[in-house]
């Protein structure tokens, strides 16, 4: 049962109660009982479990998009997700993606790697209107925003760098919903809240 742990949703602390989520941005007001008790996990292995194996489905899912300064079109995909216990009990997260952009010259792929401990980052949803789908709405996503800067560390095509954000777009409310009240358990069971 997710009890009564708090999470960061677009700026707001909640209680992780599942009802504490609707109406808030990004989250659907209703969905069906069977998703409401599907969004509960039994330990922190459960919610990694679930996510390995979701999330990957969930981007798959996702439309191409397109940017709004340019019409640069792009395909993000989840390729994997990992979780290692830190020391100081927190939970370090290793996502993989892999992208496409899509030019009428050409497709050209690329990598992505984001590595954070959950303790250092706010969970939300948020909108990217910067980003489209093919009908024009914005990318809607979950997001993991540094409490302090660079705590992302990024690997882009083999280039490193650091980062203060990094998202998984995820159109499907019901998916988005899912996946981030399993982070959501996630940092409340193995993280410690950022200051």
């Amino acid at each position: 049962m997710l009890g009564s742990t708090a999470i960061w949703v677009s700026g707001v602390v909640l209680g992780m109660a599942v009802s504490d989520f609707a109406g808030t941005a990004g989250f659907p007001d209703q969905l069906p009982p069977n998703e409401l008790s599907e969004m509960t996990f039994s330990s922190p292995s459960d919610a990694e479990d679930f996510l390995a194996r979701e999330l990957p489905l969930a981007t798959a899912a996702n439309p191409n998009y397109r940017a709004a300064a340019d019409g640069l079109e792009t395909r993000w995909l989840t390729k994997s997700i990992r979780f290692v216990d830190a020391p100081d009990g927190a939970i370090l997260v290793a996502m993989d993606e892999d992208y496409t952009e899509i030019r009428p010259t050409g497709r050209t792929p690329g990598t992505h790697r984001a590595e954070f401990s959950l303790a250092d980052v706010v969970i939300s949803v948020k909108s990217d209107d910067t980003q489209l789908t093919p009908s024009g709405e914005p990318a809607v996503g979950v997001f993991f925003t540094c409490a302090a800067p660079k705590c992302i560390r990024a690997n882009w095509s083999g280039a490193s760098s650091t980062a203060d954000v990094t998202d998984i777009s995820l159109q499907d409310p019901i998916s988005r919903a899912r996946i981030l009240a399993a982070f959501a358990y996630l940092r409340a069971h193995g993280a410690k809240t950022p200051t």
